[in-house]
């Protein structure tokens, strides 16, 4: 029984549904049921009853909820432990920001750990969930934050914030005003996007397959800078995180923006080390860090997603 099982375990209590329990937890619904079938089996008993609406507990499972929530929560406390006069977090640490958040994230993390870890020298960078996965497994990082980071072997995980997406471009190039739009609608409009390896693009694509709607991606850029100059110059419309706006809209009020409903388009940002052995003082106050700085710019509406 890992931590992991327990949180599964939780999402799917709480939204009474493994399909979605699955979108939430953003892994796939066949997966998510070998993880309760491995919980069940190693203790013997259903946790839920199955039936046509979706799941509900069963009395072991009701136990279990209570049990898992507050086992959890003694997991979290620890950190706060580790954090004691005798474990003071002070020497360099290497952070990695997922490109989608780190234009708004790196002032207010820097500006946090100046003001309150005096000690620690913050080597901060931002680059590809490929790239970040990579570094970590070869100890080139010690914390990072990055997009879908479920199932990754070998690595902690823990989810902070889930981003909504929205397709981009100049607000004349879109059919009629509005705030909203739905996949679908997306039609033959020409995007930008990452090449099939990026999680992004193959987050899109799933959607598409899904709903059978064929994405016309005209142009396959890697790099964001280049991506977000052809939306600005009216080339191309792009599917990107909400965060993304912040930047697009940069010296450029013509920019349009939709939020992408039925279905919603969304991934869940997760703070990732590597899981072997017990981390130093001053990567877990790194990743206190982010939460803090995550939930600030989510209280004050810097970003619209919502914490996990």
């Amino acid at each position: 029984m890992t931590p992991r099982q327990l949180r599964y375990f939780l999402e799917i209590a709480r939204s009474g549904s493994l399909s979605l329990a699955s979108a939430a937890l953003r892994i796939a619904q066949p997966a998510l049921s070998q993880h309760v079938a491995a919980l069940e089996a190693e203790l013997g008993v259903a946790l839920f009853e199955r039936h046509a609406k979706g799941v509900t507990l069963t009395a072991e499972g009701k136990r279990l909820q209570q049990r898992a929530t507050s086992i959890l929560e003694q997991l979290e406390s620890l950190k706060t432990d580790v954090l004691a006069p005798t474990g003071k977090p002070r020497g360099p640490v290497r952070v990695c920001l997922a490109r989608s958040l780190a234009q708004v994230l790196a002032a207010p993390l820097v500006r946090y750990v100046e003001q309150n870890y005096p000690d620690v020298r913050l080597l901060l960078s931002s680059a590809l969930s490929s790239e970040v996965r990579l570094a970590l497994q070869t100890r080139q990082l010690d914390v990072a934050l990055m997009p879908n980071a479920f199932e990754l072997p070998g690595l902690y995980c823990k989810p902070v914030y889930e981003e909504q997406f929205s397709l981009f471009g100049l607000e004349s190039l879109f059919d009629r005003p509005g705030k909203t739009m739905a996949f679908s609608a997306i039609g033959s409009r020409p995007l930008v996007a990452p090449d099939r390896d990026h999680d992004l693009r193959r987050l899109i694509e799933r959607t598409a397959l899904d709903l059978d709607c064929p994405l016309n991606v005209k142009y396959e850029i890697n790099d964001p800078e280049l991506n977000f100059a052809l939306v600005r110059d009216g080339v191309a419309f792009a599917i990107l995180p909400d965060s993304a706006g912040l930047e697009l809209a940069r010296g450029n009020k013509a920019m349009g923006e939709r939020r992408l409903v039925r279905p919603p388009i969304a991934r869940m940002q997760s703070i990732v080390r590597v899981a072997e052995g017990a981390p130093d003082s001053t990567t877990l106050a790194m990743e206190h860090a982010l939460e803090a700085v995550l939930r600030t710019l989510v209280a004050r509406k810097v970003l619209r997603g919502k914490l996990a």
